[in-house]
């Protein structure tokens, strides 16, 4: 399966599909339970993700059908500008769910602290259309932070609040190395890592 880097004018196409691929996700039903606004705002949410994560993204060729987002060590987590305008603008966008999104965020960067607080590659998303799973895609979509973790000699690292997921990780040579709630009334939480 071929993938390449996404370009900047796909990424409300990419968006799109990784708010169809998350939206059962335990963590964003938590966060948003409102079925018709978690649908609504999880196009959004993902936008913004894109616009202030410093990562290396990944899709296919053609029409988006999933993407990746890996962040390799050294690099830092987050552009100031969008990071800035986002912290602005969450509030009025969640309103009520505010609380529980940033609650979350912070318990999944605990985690993964206490899981790998040495240098890593970290999947920092990765989500394929529900109409086009199992055929490859989610594999082909890790295979650059994989190689590059490798490269670099260290691990490559991962969260999911979906236990359904861990059988995939585990074919493609993650293992489960901590687990917890996230936040402590949160959606439960499974860290998996690599090793190089």
């Amino acid at each position: 399966m071929e993938i390449e880097r996404l370009e900047t004018d796909r990424l409300d196409e990419a968006s799109e599909v990784l708010a169809r691929a998350f939206h059962d996700d335990p963590a964003w039903r938590w966060v948003i339970p409102d079925e018709p606004r978690r649908r609504r705002l999880l196009p959004w949410l993902f936008r913004v993700g894109f616009e202030i994560t410093v990562a290396d993204v990944w899709t296919t060729p053609g029409p988006v059908l999933g993407a990746a987002r890996w962040l390799p060590p050294g690099r830092a987590a987050m552009r100031i500008a969008p990071a800035l305008r986002a912290f602005v603008s969450t509030p009025v966008r969640l309103g009520s769910a505010t609380g529980r999104f940033f609650a979350y965020g912070r318990a999944v960067e605990n985690l993964r602290a206490q899981v790998a607080p040495e240098p890593h590659w970290y999947l920092a998303g990765i989500g394929v259309d529900p109409a086009t799973q199992r055929r490859g895609i989610g594999s082909a979509l890790l295979r650059p932070g994989l190689e590059g973790a490798a490269a670099d000699g260290v691990r490559a690292v991962l969260l999911t609040n979906s236990e359904r997921n861990l059988t995939f990780y585990e074919r493609n040579g993650f293992r489960i190395v901590g687990e917890a709630d996230t936040p402590e009334d949160g959606p439960h939480a499974w860290a998996m890592v690599r090793d190089p």
